[in-house]
């Protein structure tokens, strides 16, 4: 992947740039390559413009080669102190694949222009058009296992979309006072669905007309109506009244109140009620408040809300506790992405069709951080939801046992839920460590770790087979460079892993099945620099503990360096496989070549970070109160001190003091 971009003009508001992306993968048998290109250019301080051009190709075995293209161009800006307008054209091939990104909606096509014009300092005139062609197909589900292994980075196509909607509007927005907006605009549709031309195809005239008027700093009541004025009428957006209120209780939440009146044409008359709930506040330097949700009636429709309470246990010490409710009990369509459905996984573009299912959060972190020596901390999430439970554990700790020894621990532990597939096993994984390195004689750096795996690499067989299928790993390695002089540096690894496989199946098929094995990893490395141009380094790994498996790699290379951080290398490897259970061996070498180069030496300090700050120390709470009124008598006042410092023919309080005398410790310094 590659990225080069040109910029014309880095100012804050003016900037402009033209830039070009490729990216490319190639998985065995599938393919993939996106390349596009963008610009944005800055038109003064009155307008932008904005365009975009991409190309995907996927070659996959089991369908062939498919390819689109998608672009974008956008433009809006002030033509004069009274006219501003807006024009947009985006359009994007079925084919077209960007698992990047679901900004876009395959198959489809939209354009259209926007104009304000402002006939006084309270008064807006408004046109607007915009049409959407909808040409694809949309993602169907993935539930069954040919499904999951081999869905690649596109969804699978499900229901053909094939549609268009034109919309004119032109409307008048008036403001009286400083606390009332009215607003009317004529709205002409002209909906075709060429699957559903009896259903879904109407071309319809309304007029809409709102009213929003602030009732207090807090409190705003609004009023809409929209007026169905042809004899067809919109299948979606039908004769509507609606009354509400909304009211913003705490500063950054707020709830709305709708009752809404709607019917006429091909719909039933009706009406519904409708609560909204939207914001976030922080109620306390330690409490903060989230939600958003919609009801219909009082029947949940969809949305979330969390609360998060921190709580200070002492110096460094510090407990978070949360908890959230995300609810949704309709799954619905759209006409661009067809049904919205549940599903287990999902991939690329195909997170349109994804529905949420209720789902309530709790979550519980402890850390602490107040000893330079010890940093800790621990999380726990537990959620329940329609489609199963699972909870996540992870705990974290570090510290220094001495000035050359560390230590760390990790822990991570994970159920697993999902809209569909069940009976997935947990995963976990504990990792400890020890890194050895004297920061007064930095001769000998060692490495120590262990660690325990769980199903590190689950897939989920268990829905398709009715079988448990559960790995687990014992790894421990350890590795040390040791460098007596500038001249010498070894490098020794020695690792094993202990691997073991168990399938529960029922007696009358075989009943459980194990297997483990053994592997082991050695690994030496030594390169002696004869000056400071020329090195010389030799190498040799094993691996080996399948049966009688083996393998054997040796390397033997020249480094040459022009600058001390530029090195040149050449030099010959080979190696050999011995499997006597099979009855082939294999070897294989040849000379290779390379160049290594510390980045922050080639391009001016790149990624270099300056020196960290010098660490805290952990806090302590003094036995009597210190008495800051009455200063020791022993000290010189401030006044001195500086004349002292400043005085370079005075030396002042240094004069007659043998530096040898001075303790310059750590903690004087």
């Amino acid at each position: 992947a590659g990225r080069l971009q040109y910029n014309f003009d880095r100012s804050l508001n003016t900037s402009s740039w033209l830039g070009a992306t490729y990216v490319n993968e190639n998985q065995g048998n599938r393919n993939f390559e996106l390349y596009g290109a963008d610009a944005f250019v800055s038109l003064g301080d009155r307008g932008q413009l904005l365009a975009e051009y991409a190309h995907s190709d996927n070659d996959f075995e089991l369908s062939g080669p498919i390819s689109g293209s998608a672009y974008r161009v956008e433009l809006e800006g002030d033509l004069s102190d009274w006219l501003s307008g807006r024009a947009y054209w985006r359009s994007t091939d079925s084919g077209f694949s960007n698992s990047a990104t679901t900004s876009f909606v395959p198959g489809q096509t939209r354009y259209g222009a926007q104009a304000n014009i402002d006939l006084g300092p309270d008064t807006t005139l408004k046109a607007q058009f915009d049409h959407e062609d909808n040409n694809g197909v949309a993602p169907r589900p993935l539930t069954t296992l040919t499904d999951l292994i081999s869905p690649g980075s596109s969804p699978i196509a499900g229901r053909q979309v094939d549609n268009s909607l034109t919309t004119y509007s032109l409307g008048l927005a008036q403001r009286i006072g400083n606390d009332t907006d009215l607003e009317f605009d004529w709205i002409h549709r002209d909906r075709t669905d060429r699957l559903s031309p009896d259903t879904l195809s109407a071309s319809s005239d309304q007029l809409r007309s709102r009213i929003t008027h602030r009732l207090t700093d807090r409190l705003t009541f609004k009023a809409q109506n929209d007026l169905t004025l042809s004899s067809d009428s919109d299948p979606l957006y039908p004769s509507r009244t609606l009354f509400g209120l909304d009211w913003e209780f705490i500063p950054g939440l707020s709830v709305g109140v709708n009752q809404i009146f709607y019917g006429g044409g091909r719909n039933g008359r009706d009406s519904l009620t409708t609560i909204d709930f939207t914001g976030e506040q922080q109620l306390g330097p330690d409490t903060t408040i989230r939600g958003r949700f919609s009801s219909i009636d009082g029947q949940r429709l969809g949305g979330a809300i969390g609360l998060e309470q921190g709580f200070n246990l002492g110096p460094g010490l510090r407990l978070d506790l949360g908890y959230e409710h995300a609810f949704n009990s309709v799954n619905g369509r759209t006409t661009a992405a067809s049904d919205i459905f549940s599903q287990p996984f999902a991939v690329g573009t195909g997170g349109s069709g994804v529905s949420t299912s209720d789902a309530d959060t709790y979550t519980v972190g402890l850390s602490y951080t107040d000893n330079p020596d010890l940093q800790a901390n621990a999380r726990f999430e537990h959620r329940t939801s329609s489609q199963g439970t699972n909870t996540v554990f992870e705990a974290n700790t570090i510290g220094r046992l001495s000035p050359a020894m560390s230590a760390l621990f990790t822990y991570q532990y994970a159920d697993t839920a999902n809209q569909n597939l069940r009976n997935l096993g947990a995963t976990s994984n504990l990792k400890l460590g020890l890194a050895y390195r004297d920061p007064n004689e930095d001769k000998v750096n060692a490495l120590v770790r262990y660690e325990h795996r769980i199903n590190p690499g689950s897939i989920p067989t268990n829905a398709t087979f009715g079988s448990s299928i559960d790995t687990a790993e014992h790894l421990f390695s350890t590795e040390a460079i040791y460098t007596p002089n500038w001249q010498w540096e070894i490098y020794g690894k020695y690792a094993f892993r202990n691997s073991s496989t168990t399938i529960s199946r029922p007696a009358d098929v075989g009943g459980e099945f194990t297997s483990s094995n053994n592997l082991h990893l050695a690994q030496l490395r030594a390169t002696y620099r004869f000056d400071y141009h020329w090195d010389v380094t030799g190498e040799v790994r094993w691996m080996g503990g399948l049966g009688d498996y083996s393998e054997t790699g040796y390397s033997l290379e020249a480094g040459y360096y022009p600058t001390p951080d530029l090195r040149m290398y050449a030099g010959y490897s080979g190696g050999v496989a011995q499997d006597p259970d099979f009855g082939i061996n294999r070897s294989a070498g040849g000379f290779y070549m390379g160049v290594a180069a510390k980045i922050n030496s080639l391009f001016g300090g790149f990624g270099l970070q300056d020196l960290a700050p010098t660490q805290h120390q952990e806090s302590q709470l003094p036995d009597q109160p210190i008495d800051i009124t009455t200063p020791e008598t022993n000290l010189p006042p401030i006044e001195a001190l500086d004349e002292s410092v400043n005085d370079v023919e005075n030396p002042g309080l240094l004069d007659g003091i043998d530096a040898s005398e001075l303790d310059l410790t750590d903690e004087v310094l």
